[in-house]
């Protein structure tokens, strides 16, 4: 199973994200803010990288370049609460590192299938 950590600072949205691919049999490291992102990348490797676009202290957008220069090839997934800026020019402009975008709405099948097709390990 992957490796995965996940940068949200809704603490809800990161407690039922953590819990449900725990229970798929993912190992799953939640941090609250950007900063806490690149400090656990500096000290372990994931399979996968779940990016919110805002968090306080900066989202996505301003960390997705830091987490790639730590580790250029893990996937990256940018998540979003606010649905209607999925497809927006400024997502696809500032997040084209991204491996995917899609909305905290996502059930938990879609996410784990974000991770298997797109994470380093498989299984």
């Amino acid at each position: 199973m992957a490796r995965i950590l996940i940068a949200d600072d809704d603490p809800d949205y990161l407690s039922a994200f953590r819990e449900g691919m725990a229970a798929l049999g993912h190992e799953v490291v939640g941090v609250g803010t950007g900063a806490e992102a690149v400090e656990a990348l500096s000290d372990g490797v994931f399979d996968i990288v779940f990016l919110d676009v805002f968090m306080n202290g900066g989202g996505a957008i301003s960390v997705i370049h830091t987490v790639k220069n730590i580790d250029p090839d893990v996937s990256v997934v940018i998540i979003t609460g606010k649905t209607t800026i999925l497809n927006s020019p400024i997502l696809e402009d500032g997040l084209r590192l991204a491996k995917a975008k899609i909305s905290k709405s996502a059930s938990l099948a879609e996410l784990d299938r974000l991770v298997r097709n797109n994470g380093r390990r498989t299984s």
